[in-house]
C-alpha cells in the first residue's frame, strides 16, 4: 500500500482492485453478430478478431474466399464471399445471410488507385469510389434495413482514412475517403429514430500485408513507376507520415481499439463522429 505523499506505480491500481463488471459488461458483444467487410487479411482481419474475442460471432466478408475461409476457421465466425462494389451482390446477401445483424463495419477499400490526377484514367478514378465510398452506401442498406426490422437498434462503423482530413495518396482515394466521413454523419441522423449508431475511424500509418508484399515485389507497386510530378505522395506527405507525434506506426489493433469502443455500449451516447486514430499524423 502506498503511503501519503507516495506516488502509484503503473499497476497498482489494478492489482489492488478486481476490474468492475459492469465496466467490462459494456464491451461485451455475447450474443451480437457483427459483419466485418474486407476481413481476410490487415485491418478488417483485426477487426474481426477483436470482435470474436468480445464475444460476437463474426461475418467474415471479403472478396477473397480462401482468406476469409482461413479467418473464419480462426475464430469460429462464419466466410462470406462479398464485393462491396457489386450492389445486387450486396443486397441479395446482407439482406439474409444469418439470424440477424447487430454490427456492421464498413471496412473493404483500397488505395491501389492512387497517383496523380495526370495518371488517373476515368476508370481508375470509378474505381477507387466505387470501393471506397459507394461500397459503403451497398452495404449499410440492406443492414439498416434488417437493423430496422429487428426494432432493438445497431452499430455500424464505417473505416475512413486520415486522407479524408489531410490529402496524401491521390485525389480518387483522398476523395472516396473524405466523402466516406461525410457519408458517416449523414447517416447517423438518417437512423437516429431507429437507434442505430453510426461513426467513422480514420487510421493513419498502419502497415498492412498488401504494403509488406508491394515492397517485396510480390504484387504490383499501387501507383505508377513513372508517374507524374505530383505535392501527393512527396516530400510534404512523406515528412508528415515520417514524423508521427507518438512515433510509432499503427497497428491492426489500435484501430480494432477504436472500433470495439464505437460498437459497444460505453459509446451508446455517440453518433456521427469521425474518430482519427492516427497517434497524432493530421496534427503534424
Amino acid at each position: 500500500m502506498n503511503r501519503p505523499g507516495e506516488r502509484f506505480a503503473p499497476g497498482d491500481v489494478l492489482r489492488s482492485a478486481t476490474v468492475d463488471t459492469e465496466i467490462s459488461a459494456l464491451f461485451d458483444l455475447t450474443g451480437k453478430v457483427a459483419v466485418v467487410t474486407g476481413a481476410a487479411t490487415g485491418i478488417g482481419e483485426g477487426i474481426a478478431r477483436v470482435l470474436a474475442r468480445v464475444g460476437a460471432h463474426v461475418l467474415i466478408a471479403d472478396v477473397d474466399a480462401e482468406g476469409a475461409e482461413r479467418v473464419a476457421a480462426d475464430i469460429a465466425g462464419d466466410p462470406v464471399v462479398l464485393d462491396v462494389t457489386d450492389a445486387g451482390a450486396c443486397e441479395r446477401t446482407l439482406s439474409s445471410v444469418g439470424e440477424r445483424i447487430d454490427v456492421l463495419v464498413n471496412n473493404a477499400g483500397s488505395y491501389h488507385e492512387a497517383g496523380s490526377i495526370l495518371d488517373q484514367s476515368v476508370a481508375s478514378w470509378r474505381r477507387s469510389i466505387d470501393v471506397n465510398l459507394a461500397g459503403l452506401f451497398h452495404c449499410s442498406k440492406p443492414v439498416a434495413a434488417r437493423m430496422v426490422a429487428q426494432g432493438d437498434g445497431g452499430a455500424i462503423v464505417n473505416i475512413a482514412s486520415v486522407d479524408g482530413l489531410l490529402p496524401c495518396l491521390g485525389v480518387g482515394y483522398d476523395t472516396a475517403k473524405a466523402g466516406a466521413i461525410h457519408f458517416t454523419r449523414s447517416l447517423a441522423v438518417d437512423l437516429a429514430p431507429h437507434r442505430i449508431r453510426v461513426n467513422a475511424v480514420s487510421p493513419g500509418v498502419v502497415p498492412v500485408p498488401t504494403l509488406a508484399r508491394m515492397r517485396a515485389g510480390e504484387i504490383e507497386h499501387f501507383w505508377p513507376k513513372d508517374s507524374s510530378v505530383t505535392g501527393l505522395m512527396g516530400p510534404i506527405t512523406t515528412q508528415r507520415s515520417a514524423n508521427v507525434p507518438l512515433g510509432r506506426a499503427g497497428t491492426p489493433a489500435d484501430i480494432a481499439h477504436a472500433v470495439l469502443f464505437l460498437v459497444s455500449d460505453a459509446a451508446g451516447y455517440v453518433t456521427g463522429q469521425n474518430l482519427a486514430v492516427d497517434g497524432g499524423w493530421t496534427l503534424v
